[in-house]
């Protein structure tokens, strides 16, 4: 099976998630993606975010929407901080090595600042979406220029595009997994913009899924 992983704290789920999740399946094949909750992400302040519990719960509901989907507790389960080569370690044991980890490019631009980052990229394959005002380009010179850079043992073969151009994938000199650049439609909604609408009482309709705003709005936990 080819596997997709979207990990996120999720804080809530909303449909810019599921707009990502959506179109990694349909470019890269995916035959499942998994929402997985971070418990302790280490670049988060704990304070801002939900108990774990209750943001698995967001993230089932909005899977159900799409029986590809599946709501992962993989990190709930986990002690200590909820760092991603751990938990692609788990995919790739129980469904070989086609896991896919589906991220944006703020993350990517950051990836030096994650555990074992250059073990992780020689690992799993990544699946990355450009920021609202981006494009391929700015991702792919990052990941030609700056990424090659700052590990010297970290070479890219010659960028190959696919489904119309879409796609652009560089493969890792040396391993089986590659970096693909996707393009998307650029959804900015962002988890901070709906916690801030829902402390002030404002509207999140067509934010997030049906079931998470009918959750929101009765149990209020962002206040």
């Amino acid at each position: 099976m080819r596997i997709g992983v979207l990990g996120g704290s999720f804080n809530p789920v909303h449909m810019g998630h599921l707009v990502i999740a959506q179109e990694a399946a349909i470019l890269l094949g995916l035959d499942e993606v998994h929402f997985v909750v971070a418990a302790a992400p280490p670049h988060k302040e704990p304070e801002s975010l939900l108990d774990p519990e209750t943001r698995y719960q967001m993230a089932q509901m909005a899977c159900q929407t799409n029986p590809m989907f599946h709501a992962s507790r993989v990190e709930l389960s986990r002690q200590g901080p909820s760092y991603t080569i751990d938990t692609m370690r788990h995919f790739v044991a129980e469904y070989g090595q086609d896991c896919h980890f589906i991220t944006g490019q703020d993350a990517m631009e950051d990836i030096s600042s994650w555990k074992s980052a250059l073990t992780l990229l020689k690992t799993v394959n990544f699946a990355v979406v450009a920021r609202p005002g981006h494009d391929q380009s700015t991702l792919a010179e990052f990941i030609q220029g700056t990424l090659s850079a700052r590990y010297h043992n970290l070479k890219f073969h010659d960028a190959v595009t696919s489904q119309g151009g879409r796609v652009i994938s560089f493969r890792v000199a040396g391993a089986t997994t590659a970096i693909n650049i996707l393009e998307t439609p650029l959804v900015g909604i962002s988890s901070s913009d709906i916690r801030a609408r829902l402390a002030r009482g404002g509207p999140v309709k067509y934010l997030v899924p049906d079931d998470v705003e009918r959750y929101l709005i009765e149990s209020k936990p962002y206040g």
